[in-house]
């Protein structure tokens, strides 16, 4: 479903849910659980952006405001609606945004060949990273990827589709896999929207995410 649809579909959602949660146990009861429920994921946002300082504010308050709504208003479809209430609750949570793109990132990780020809190569990353070479342990893995620089970590990332490439066994080719996966995600924690924004653009196995990690920074200090 497009996004605008989805939108909607949430906002009646939470409506009909919180009108439900009203009639079921009272306006007081409403009211006290939008604020526990907000306050209870304003509490974990702040600890996952604490170090964004001022800037994490309005994320957090987005977070506080969509949970203190939401989460009792699936409590209210659930309990009065049962079965279908179960449904729409699963279908608008399986259709989130951040879910789907992590699970397409996940895929992408697995995918064995690209539709196109993969992009030149890239340079070699100084050492400690490098990738191991084809006839090497490829399951050696490369140490503390937090240390990485946007830039560096996607080198990495487009350089490991190479290896995939000239992989020569079934348990090489695994390891890789498995390495590209820490690869996207690492990518995920710094960036969710820039990784969401680049495979929303038809990212390919071997594209280069930086671009859109790197747009999406100058926005948010913009």
């Amino acid at each position: 479903m497009s996004g605008r649809v989805r939108s909607w579909c949430v906002y009646l959602a939470t409506a009909a849910g919180l009108f439900c949660v009203v009639a079921t146990w009272g306006l007081q009861w409403a009211f006290t659980s939008v604020v526990l429920f907000g306050a209870s994921a304003a509490i974990v946002a702040a600890t996952i952006w604490a170090e964004d300082g001022r800037r994490a504010v309005p994320k957090i308050a987005r977070v506080a405001l969509a949970a203190g709504l939401i989460a009792p208003a699936a409590m209210g479809l659930v309990v009065v609606c049962k079965l279908a209430g179960v449904l729409v609750v699963l279908m608008l949570a399986g259709t989130t945004p951040a879910l789907t793109s992590l699970v397409r990132a996940r895929r992408l990780a697995r995918g064995n060949r690209p539709v196109v020809q993969p992009e030149p190569a890239t340079p070699d990353l100084p050492a400690p990273w490098r990738q191991p070479a084809p006839n090497s342990s490829a399951a050696e893995p490369v140490r503390e990827l937090s240390a990485l620089n946007d830039d560096a970590l996607c080198l990495a990332w487009r350089r490991s589709f190479l290896l995939l490439e000239e992989a020569r066994s079934a348990a090489e080719r695994l390891s890789i896999v498995e390495q590209r996966q820490k690869y996207l995600d690492e990518l995920h924690q710094r960036s969710p929207e820039g990784v969401a924004a680049w495979l929303a653009s038809g990212a390919r196995a071997s594209g280069n995410p930086f671009p859109y990690l790197a747009d999406h920074q100058r926005r948010q200090a913009g």
